[in-house]
């Protein structure tokens, strides 16, 4: 898998970016995790289609002010499901994503850096 940066932040626009990666990982779990878990209880999913967005301000990235996040301030996600059951009954199956799960509660992450 590769990762690039846009121009405008050093990089040559030849890949998706690591937050741009996290966006198609929260979108594609919360999508397979509702179509799967949909599937085992019998619900029908004839269309599916998942939209996501985040704010992120690159000035916390860059180090240039230290009152902004280095990440995204939000996410928005919008999926549009074509299904006899209800919107509510939907979000609770997309609920079961590990990788919603995993950003939506804030975990304790262990960095090591080791010099070789």
């Amino acid at each position: 898998m590769e990762a690039d940066e846009p121009l405008i932040l050093g990089g040559t626009s030849n890949a998706a970016n690591p937050v741009e990666y996290l966006l198609h990982a929260l979108t594609s779990c919360l999508t397979t995790s509702l179509v799967a878990h949909a599937a085992v209880r019998g619900i029908t999913v004839e269309d599916i289609n998942t939209s996501t967005e985040g704010d992120i301000d690159v000035r916390g990235f860059l180090g240039i002010s230290e009152e902004v996040r280095n990440g995204y301030q939000a996410i928005r996600i919008n999926m549009k499901v074509k299904s006899e059951a209800s919107a509510e009954q939907l979000k609770q199956l997309a609920m079961f994503s590990p990788v919603y799960d995993t950003v939506s509660n804030s975990l304790p992450v262990d960095l090591v850096i080791e010099k070789h």
